[in-house]
């Protein structure tokens, strides 16, 4: 796959391939075409195949393929393509329906100018599809399952971070990580996060950044190194991190530390507890 859809043009972090899933009935496309279209390669061996397992409209436990609407797959992850055509212009009536495929992946020239849609690389098929409107809700039921299922697996971590191995010690009676750790515990549960473990990461340059508005008066000054921090959010544990600082409170003084910017309570990387030591 690698070379018959050119993917070394891929400037993200993971391969994909775009893919459209359209219904069709009496030949004439039914409804749109869904949304979510580049399908995430996250196997770097699979991309060497001469072929792509994926899902269309997959057993909700059982389902692995994740698509997103934009290429670096950083929002939105869904699967299940056909799942999400399930409305009544896609299938306005019981009945069969020819369900159309299309894998594709953008081309560029030496240039590095994109050519035209009819020169890009594409594999096109078809299948046919029993609709019955009796299944609406089991088929809608098994949508969010299977994206909760995949939404939870896609990018979950099999270890920690190497990172956690160490922590960087700062030279700040302040940022001990005794007191680092007491302001994690006393600010990530206002976002129903619980601490389990952090780290102070590397850095170079001054310990404190200091932060202006545009009049040149000062906000706030910044801990230049992130804190690295695992946590757990209702019954799953993540790895994400936290940014720390003083809000400035006049005559060259700044008040308590506190967790300025964090990553959002669901928007970690997922990792199963038990594999947090």
């Amino acid at each position: 796959m690698l070379d018959a859809f050119k993917m070394s043009s891929i400037k993200t972090q993971y391969y994909y391939l775009r893919l459209r899933v359209c219904a069709f009935k009496n030949g004439e496309q039914s409804g749109n075409r869904n949304f979510h279209e580049y399908l995430l390669i996250k196997n770097e061996q699979d991309v060497k195949k001469n072929y792509l397992n994926f899902d269309i409209l997959p057993n909700p436990t059982a389902a692995t393929s994740a698509l997103c609407a934009i290429d670096d797959f950083s929002v939105g992850i869904g699967t299940g393509p056909l799942y999400s055509l399930i409305n009544p212009a896609s299938f306005p009536e019981d009945g069969e329906y020819s369900i159309q495929t299309r894998l594709f992946l953008n081309a560029y020239d030496g240039w590095g100018k994109e050519v035209d849609a009819e020169k890009w690389p594409e594999v096109i098929d078809e299948f046919k599809f029993q609709f019955d409107s009796k299944d609406i809700a089991a088929l809608k039921k098994n949508f969010e399952t299977g994206n909760d299922m995949v939404q939870k697996n896609t990018f979950r971590l099999s270890k920690l971070p190497d990172y956690f191995s160490k922590s960087t010690t700062l030279p700040d009676a302040a940022l001990s990580n005794t007191n680092i750790g007491a302001v994690l515990k006393r600010d990530l549960p206002s976002a129903n996060m619980k601490l389990i473990k952090f780290t102070v990461g590397d850095y170079t340059g001054p310990l404190w950044r200091v932060e202006k508005n545009d009049l040149g008066l000062i906000l706030r000054r910044h801990v230049t190194p992130i804190i690295n921090i695992v946590y757990q959010f209702q019954d799953d544990c993540y790895v994400g991190d936290a940014n720390l600082w003083q809000e400035y409170i006049g005559g060259g003084k700044y008040g308590g530390l506190v967790v300025g910017e964090r990553t959002c309570n669901s928007c970690g990387k997922k990792i199963d507890c038990a594999k947090v030591k």
